[in-house]
């Protein structure tokens, strides 16, 4: 546990019952964080008094400072995954809205391990959906199934254990990162949304980065545009050194999905945010914030690389300067609007009218939405993983019906990338 273990577990009881004894470093933590103390704890209080508790438990929690973003606030954590270590981070233009985000995503990370509970209720090799072939690898055939609610339609479907928990001993290798599609929230409906709308964005991100689907130009009058030159303003603090736009990356699901791209003064030095979310003035924020926490990514790398030479670099590393440097704002055409403005209009902002919109949509699409409950009684945070079999992941192994379709189309996006990857 990391030094301020016992500081977050104070805070934590302190929220939930201002009126007991607190110390003066409890007072002047939450000040410093930026959490208010009001005299009857609500809904908000207990749930940043559960991701105090959680952060108690995390190895190391820390913060960071962005060099090309000095309004960023941002949150990095360290936990144990199974047998090794994990990272987590949140970024926000407070301390709060990161140290939210970041143990948010810690809890997203722990809440997805297979327990004894998970695995009392496996199945072997229950019967399979015609669409499961979009996302199982054809060559594996695992023997542990797990259930999982159909939110589109009445009743469950069985998917392999691989591709929804973290499990010790896996049967293949899940063909994406388990951590897209899985979140956290102060209740299921809003987990739920966060997953799916994570799924969407993703499914955008591939049609655009390895399909070669350009984005739509982002209009002035747009509220994504007012949120963007506001936002922006907020953590550049008047210090020009990138250049930053927004590209439309909407696909016909109709959900707001916002891309934030920024490079040097020269086009070089290629950094990128996506985000899908239920506005999209909502999407533009969320895509800007991911797109400076790349900035600092790469920032560390830079200094790390210049402090301990090549040597000292790991894959992740590498691929981040391969990106870093090798993606240039003059030479590829996926950087810049294409066609004219479309803008759709938001979802409803209630995380429960929302799920029922996009459900709907998706089934209507023959695009199953599937959930499973991760939520673990130790956390006490909702965690939900959502799995749509037929949308794209990206990162991905695999190119199903929607990435083809749009790769016959347009040619795919790997003659403007070169082949580097976007994650």
């Amino acid at each position: 546990m990391h030094e301020n273990a016992a500081l977050c577990e104070a805070a934590a009881r302190h929220l939930l019952d201002p009126s007991g004894p607190a110390g003066p470093d409890v007072g002047d933590f939450l000040a410093w964080l930026g959490c208010p103390v009001p005299a009857a704890p609500g809904p908000v209080e207990r749930n940043r008094a559960l991701l105090l508790l959680a952060a108690s438990r995390f190895t190391r929690l820390f913060t960071l400072d962005c060099p090309t973003a000095s309004g960023l606030a941002v949150f990095g954590a360290e936990l144990r995954l199974g047998d090794g270590l994990a990272g987590a981070s949140g970024v926000g233009t407070s301390l709060i809205e990161a140290f939210e985000g970041c143990v948010g995503e810690g809890v997203e990370l722990l809440s997805s391990i297979e327990t004894p509970a998970n695995r009392a209720r496996f199945r072997s090799r229950p019967l399979e959906p015609d669409w499961l072939s979009r996302i199982l690898p054809g060559d594996v055939s695992p023997q542990d199934w797990v259930e999982l609610l159909r939110l589109d339609a009445p009743g469950t479907a069985w998917l392999p254990a691989d591709l929804c928990l973290r499990r010790p001993r896996p049967e293949f290798a899940p063909p994406w990162p388990l951590s897209i599609g899985c979140a956290a929230g102060p209740t299921p409906e809003a987990a739920a949304l966060h997953a799916l709308l994570e799924l969407i964005e993703r499914d955008a991100a591939a049609l655009w980065w390895r399909g070669g689907r350009r984005g739509r130009p982002v209009a002035l009058e747009d509220p994504a545009m007012d949120a963007a030159t506001s936002l922006i303003a907020q953590l550049r603090l008047g210090k020009a050194r990138r250049r930053s736009w927004l590209l439309d990356l909407t696909t016909d699901l109709g959900v707001p999905v916002i891309a934030a791209l920024s490079t040097g003064p020269e086009g070089k030095g290629f950094c990128c945010g996506l985000a899908a979310r239920a506005s999209r003035a909502g999407a533009a924020r969320a895509a800007i914030l991911e797109m400076a926490q790349m900035e600092m990514a790469h920032a560390v790398v830079l200094a790390k690389q210049g402090e301990a030479g090549p040597a000292a670099l790991n894959a992740h590393d590498r691929a981040l300067l391969a990106r870093y440097h090798g993606i240039r704002a003059g030479s590829c055409a996926l950087l810049h609007p294409e066609g004219a403005v479309d803008p759709r209009p938001d979802l409803p902002a209630d995380p429960a009218a929302a799920m029922a919109v996009l459900t709907g949509r998706l089934g209507a699409r023959g695009l199953p939405v599937l959930a499973l409950d991760l939520t673990r009684p130790e956390w006490g945070l909702p965690a939900i993983r959502i799995v749509v079999p037929g949308l794209e992941v990206e990162p991905s192994e695999t190119a199903g019906e929607r990435l083809l379709a749009t790769i016959a189309r347009t040619g795919g996006g790997d003659c403007h990338t070169g082949g580097i990857a976007l994650f």
